[in-house]
């Protein structure tokens, strides 16, 4: 199992970045490696999304469902089907400073790939903390743009 964990300081409010989990599909306009993202289902405060990325030669199909507790700023996230044997975090985000916010990462995945994972582990690693960095990098670009 694989885990991660990333943050970055965002300029905008905790309920500016909630909008972009009620409504994930902004994130097509500013992130590349984002091919498909599609809502499923959406119930009060809980979604299911099919997402097809394609980084750096490595395309993943996945469906996941998000539970969103806008109270606290947490959102989090399972594999319901997908590339991987398992994929669950949290995302966390907490307020840092008049209209900013410090948005965290914390997940787990498991490629579900044990007799080839010692020759491919370390890529699979690294691809997919700079999948993770990438798109931190495109919520930061939705509100640079305002």
């Amino acid at each position: 199992m694989y885990t991660i964990n990333v943050k970055s300081h965002i300029n905008a409010s905790p309920a500016k970045l909630l909008k972009i989990w009620r409504n994930p599909k902004i994130l097509l306009k500013y992130a590349t490696s984002i091919k498909k993202l599609e809502i499923i289902k959406r119930e009060k405060n809980r979604l299911l999304t099919a997402w097809e990325v394609e980084f750096d030669k490595l395309a993943l199909k996945w469906r996941q469902w998000d539970v969103l507790d806008t109270t606290i700023g947490i959102i989090n996230f399972k594999l319901d089907s997908g590339d991987f044997a398992r994929y669950h975090g949290v995302w966390t985000i907490s307020p840092s400073g008049e209209n900013a916010s410090t948005l965290t990462l914390e997940a787990a995945i498991d490629w579900g790939i044990p007799k080839l994972e010692m020759y491919v582990k370390k890529s699979l690693e690294r691809k997919t903390r700079l999948l993770f960095k990438k798109f931190l990098q495109s919520i930061k670009k939705i509100y640079s743009h305002g």
